[in-house]
């Protein structure tokens, strides 16, 4: 397990000790802060305590990790020729108090689950992949239809966030290459353990539907490496980042307590990404507000013609939180650094297109707007641009959604700026790269625990 250790506030321990006459005495309120980082590898620093298997719907999917180097998951097909196969790992014996474990109660910063992807031939994957936190354990006899039931007309699901024997997916894997390495975002996951849930571990699915006769899921498998692989450094890994300093934790989410401050604009540029539309009556420029839609699409710029015409239209999102800062209880404190903060965004499940691979990024916002702003409103040019001083590079861009999944973008350093001054325009949430559509629950969504939220841990980690 690699560890390793920021120390803050260090002047102020040394001023301590100087009046002290050379003694470091670390008073009230000034014991030194600290981000510890650890990892989880088999065969890695002396541990050993990863176990995977996979389970799914022919009775020849259920395999232990440890007895193959590698395995196929798959996704879902409604005519079967593609049977649902899920990853199953857990990470035993991580927390604890010896200095390389999580200690119980500590504030997760980051985590993630790192796979990489095996040489077997059509290893690769065009995915999405999910992960979704276990609520229940596994073991060497756990199967897909005896283990988990579900009460629509697909009988199983496997693990699955509606069944209740799964949490929502809240990290994910896009397109996969052979021999790639990639992580998914599984902090919320790795908190709940810090705070007391049991550690069943994670499942690795495509994701699937309500009924049997609709695909929600990619059909394209993908091999990854298991702990019986015989090259240590491509077994799954857990990466943890986390803390003991006292952390405020604040979360701001349409209808959650008395909170009704986000504002969402959806902004869709028309069937011309380049000059103002004209009035199209079937593309028309437009934006809407979010807290009139339940859940809707963004989508990736794809021109189809030099003059800047779009086989698919550039949809983005605009959030922002009002009243984030301030002195009451559920606000976080104006006078303490923003440790980290997330904007989390559901991905819709009212489509089978609900899902993406792409990667959808997060920018500061730098130009005032409001639920009315057109996407010809933005600079000289239509549309967000980090050159065009609209918006700044991207905060963080994850990637692989599958439905009904969290995507948690990290947004600490656009908040840690609003604490300090800057002016706050909210962000901008938008396709990096990709022309493939993403369903996303708005502000009005009927789901309330779905709606956009932002979640923010106040602490002094030190510089």
């Amino acid at each position: 397990m690699e560890v390793s250790m920021l120390y803050a506030k260090w002047k102020n321990l040394c001023l301590r000790a100087a009046v002290a006459g050379g003694f470091c005495l670390a008073g009230a309120g000034l014991a030194a802060a600290e981000v510890v980082t650890v990892s989880f590898q088999n065969g890695v620093n002396g541990y050993n305590g990863t176990f995977d298997r996979r389970i799914g719907e022919r009775d020849g999917d259920q395999t232990d990790g440890m007895t193959v180097t590698s395995y196929f998951l798959d996704g879902f097909l409604p005519d079967r020729t593609s049977p649902d196969a899920q990853g199953l790992v857990r990470f035993d014996d991580v927390l604890g108090t010896d200095p390389n474990l999580i200690p119980p109660g500590a504030t997760i910063l980051s985590a993630d689950l790192v796979i990489t992807t095996s040489i077997a031939g059509n290893a690769q994957t065009g995915g999405p992949w999910g992960v979704a936190g276990l609520l229940k354990p596994f073991s060497s006899t756990t199967s897909y239809f005896a283990d988990f039931n579900s009460t629509t007309d697909m009988v199983s699901r496997g693990p699955w966030w509606q069944d209740g024997s799964a949490t929502r997916p809240v990290g994910g894997f896009g397109a996969q290459a052979q021999g790639a390495t990639d992580s998914a975002n599984v902090t919320p996951i790795v908190q709940s353990w810090a705070d007391g849930a049991p550690n069943n571990g994670f499942t690795i699915q495509a994701g699937l539907s309500d009924s049997i006769n609709v695909q929600a899921s990619t059909s394209d498998g993908w091999s990854i490496c298991t702990t019986g692989s015989p090259v240590v450094n491509t077994r799954p890994m857990l990466k943890v980042s986390y803390t003991t300093v006292p952390v405020r934790k604040t979360v701001f989410q349409n209808g959650a307590g008395d909170y009704a401050g986000t504002t969402m604009a959806l902004v869709r540029s028309g069937t011309n990404a380049l000059i103002e539309d004209t009035g199209d009556l079937l593309n028309p420029e437009r934006t809407e507000d979010g807290a009139i839609l339940d859940q809707t699409f963004l989508d990736g710029l794809q021109f189809s013609d030099i003059a800047g015409n779009t086989s698919s239209p550039d949809d983005l999102a605009l959030v922002k939180f009002a009243g984030v800062f301030g002195a009451e209880p559920n606000q976080a404190p104006a006078d303490v650094p923003v440790a980290r903060a997330w904007v989390v965004i559901t991905t819709g499940d009212l489509s089978k297109d609900a899902r993406t691979s792409g990667s959808y990024s997060a920018h500061t916002m730098l130009r005032p707007w409001d639920t009315t702003s057109l996407h010809s409103s933005f600079g000289a040019v239509d549309g967000l641009q980090v050159d065009d001083g609209d918006i700044s590079p991207a905060l963080s861009a994850p990637k692989g959604f599958i439905r009904g999944a969290e995507v948690w973008f990290d947004v600490t350093a656009y908040l840690e700026a609003v604490r300090t001054g800057a002016a706050d325009y909210g962000v901008a949430i938008q396709a990096n790269g990709t022309a493939d559509g993403w369903q996303i629950h708005a502000t009005g969504s009927t789901t309330p625990d779905a709606r956009p939220r932002l979640v923010v841990y106040s602490a002094d980690l030190g510089d």
